[in-house]
Parts: C-alpha cells; sequence; structure tokens
C-alpha cells in the first residue's frame, strides 16, 4: 500500500486514528472517501467522511486536496523514504455548501421553484441527474465519474439532512413527513449570515494576508472606517467564492454596495500607474554600437568601429570586476584565508591512487 504525507486538524487526526485501530466500525460512518462533485467547479472531488465521536451524533466531511509540484519530490520521515512527494491536505468543509450545489443543478434547468417534496424523492432524482451528467466526463477520464451510490450515501446522513433547511424551504407535513423546496434567497440569506462573521474584524485580521490587502489598497489609513468595512465584506466574498458557483457567486455580490469601494481602489491603481510612468528608470545601459555594413570596404571606419565596440565591451568588463573586487567577503571566509594550512594534505590527494 502507498504512503502519503497529509496535512489536518488534531482533532480529526485523534478521531480518525481510534476508528482505523476499531476492529468494528459503524456501517454508515466508517471511514469512507466520497467522490461528489465540487460546490464551485462541478467537477468531481475526493472528500472524506468522518464521526467524532461513537454515538455517530456529531459528524462531518473533509475535502480532500492533493499539492503536487512539476518536479519529482521526497519525503524524507525519520528512517523512511516516502516516494511520492505530493502533500495530502484534509479540511473540514460545510456540508450546506455540497448540497447547494446538488440541489440548484436539477433547478438550474427548469426556471420555476419547482414542488416541495419528501427527502427520498429530491435524493432519487439528484443522484440520477448528476451521475448522468458525469458519464460524458468519465469517458475522458475515469476518475471525473460520480457515482449514484456515493450521492446517496452522502445525502443519506443525519448531519447532511440536519443541513437542508439551510438551503431550502420546509415544511413539516405530519411529524413523520417533511418536505422540501431548493430556495435560492434561503441560500443567499445564509451565505450573507457566513459573509458577516467572516467580515469582523477580530476574524478577518486573524489572517495576515487579508490584513496587507486591506493595506495595499489603502483601506487601514484613519478617516477611511466606512470603505475599511466594505473591504472586509469583499475579502468575505471573495474567501466563499471558493465553493461557490459563479451565478450564485454574482448574486452574492450584487447584494451588496461596492460602488465606493471599486471606485477608491481605482483610483489608487490609477496613481500607482502615473507613479511607475514618471518614475526615472536608474539602471544603467550600454548604448548600443551601431554596426558597420559589410559591404563598407573602407578599412578605417571597420577599424574605429571595432575598437569602439571593444572599448565599451571592456568598460563594462571592467566595471563588473571592480563590483567583485570590491564585494567583502564574509567573517567564515575571511577567517579561513588566516588558517595555517601548514603541513596540510591538499584534498586532490584523497582521489588519487595510493602507490604500491
Amino acid at each position: 500500500m502507498s504512503t502519503h504525507l497529509a496535512i489536518l486538524p488534531f482533532d480529526i487526526i485523534d478521531t480518525l486514528t481510534v476508528r482505523l485501530n476499531q476492529e468494528s466500525r459503524h456501517p454508515d460512518y466508517a471511514t469512507r472517501f466520497l467522490r461528489l462533485p465540487h460546490p464551485r467547479t462541478g467537477l468531481a472531488s475526493l472528500f472524506l467522511l468522518y464521526a467524532q465521536d461513537d454515538t455517530t451524533k456529531t459528524s462531518s466531511i473533509l475535502e480532500v486536496q492533493a499539492i503536487s509540484t512539476t518536479n519529482a519530490r521526497t519525503w524524507f520521515i525519520g528512517e523512511e523514504v516516502v516516494a511520492d512527494g505530493k502533500l495530502v491536505v484534509m479540511t473540514p468543509v460545510d456540508p450546506m455548501f455540497l448540497l447547494m450545489y446538488l440541489l440548484h443543478v436539477p433547478q438550474a434547468r427548469d426556471s420555476s421553484k419547482g414542488n416541495f417534496r419528501p427527502m427520498q424523492d429530491i435524493i432519487e432524482e439528484v443522484s440520477a441527474t448528476i451521475a448522468d451528467a458525469s458519464q460524458k466526463d468519465a469517458q475522458k477520464d475515469p476518475s471525473l465519474n460520480v457515482s449514484a451510490d456515493d450521492i446517496i450515501s452522502f445525502m443519506s446522513l443525519d448531519f447532511v439532512q440536519s443541513s437542508m433547511k439551510r438551503v431550502c424551504d420546509v415544511k413539516v407535513i405530519t411529524d413523520e413527513i417533511t418536505v422540501y423546496r431548493y430556495s435560492h434567497d434561503v441560500v443567499l440569506e445564509n451565505l450573507k449570515s457566513k459573509v458577516e462573521r467572516l467580515s469582523h474584524p477580530r476574524v478577518a485580521e486573524m489572517s495576515r494576508t487579508l490584513v496587507r490587502s486591506l493595506a495595499k489598497d489603502g483601506l487601514m489609513d484613519d478617516g477611511k472606517e466606512e470603505l475599511l468595512e466594505s473591504g472586509r465584506t469583499k475579502l468575505a466574498c471573495e474567501l466563499l467564492s471558493q465553493y461557490l458557483p459563479r451565478d450564485i457567486l454574482q448574486d452574492l455580490i450584487t447584494s451588496y454596495d461596492f460602488s465606493k469601494l471599486d471606485a477608491h481602489v481605482k483610483t489608487v491603481r490609477d496613481e500607482e500607474l502615473a507613479l511607475l510612468a514618471v518614475a526615472p528608470d536608474t539602471r544603467k545601459r550600454v548604448k548600443p554600437v551601431k554596426s558597420v555594413a559589410a559591404s563598407d570596404k573602407n578599412p578605417k571606419r571597420k577599424k574605429d568601429a571595432n575598437a569602439t565596440a571593444s572599448a565599451d565591451v571592456d568598460a563594462v568588463g571592467d566595471g563588473d570586476k571592480k563590483k567583485k573586487k570590491d564585494a567583502k567577503s564574509s567573517h567564515g571566509v575571511e577567517k579561513l584565508k588566516k588558517a595555517n594550512v601548514a603541513g596540510m594534505s591538499k584534498l586532490s590527494t584523497f582521489f588519487t591512487k595510493k602507490a604500491a
């Protein structure tokens, strides 16, 4: 079995370790990988189910991503060598994003809101629709295939069904019968709640990347509190965009007024371009030497041109040599220069054959 290096939260490591060491597992919540459509691209992606306790009341799902480089890499872990240099990253994902895409796809073909239906009917329609659509992609790449079984397994989980109220209108008919209908308004309302939490100063300033982005646009200056708030909100939308289809993301952004922020950012960018345009170019250049035509038969002009070109090249070379000469050696190099090497063997003697 191949070995891979992975990064995931500590609590999940502990949970998975305990579960993998157990001889018997819960049949519905065993450690299992599912291939589901990614909510942003719709392409088949890998997800891992895990339960946080033996009662399976608290469970979640992880997105599995592999980071690989163009050049071959190898991991050294203690005395073990892992030939596969990819880095596997597992991060928790809100099932709302996955449900949002699964329920949005069938409705996208029909502009009507649709009817309220029981959960089982929705699962059957969604699994059949998406599994059939993925067959075309699977012909080119089998890894892009999304099976109906994986979708049914995901949507049948208790913690997933409890998230239906965050993407659907819900009606309780009886104690045993509850019906659902996908609602774009409900989705936007819950997404805006996420934006509000992510744009809170305490949360936004936890990321140095976000703080640098705000500072780069001049939003951290005094007197720009309103623009700063809009900047945090827009960054929160961009964070959520990693898990949103294009049409839902567009509706989310248009639900906010970023006109003042966009005008401010455009002014900052224009000023930066203006400064670059007028900034003097301090780099020294060697003036190009006009070449003498080969047909020029005047030996004196040829000789003068060649001498001029040679002098320019020598001047550049002398400048480079002077820079190298003026460069100060490190403390370690200077110390080695003063070392007493009397009686020491040269390095080359270690690579010569010994006399018989």
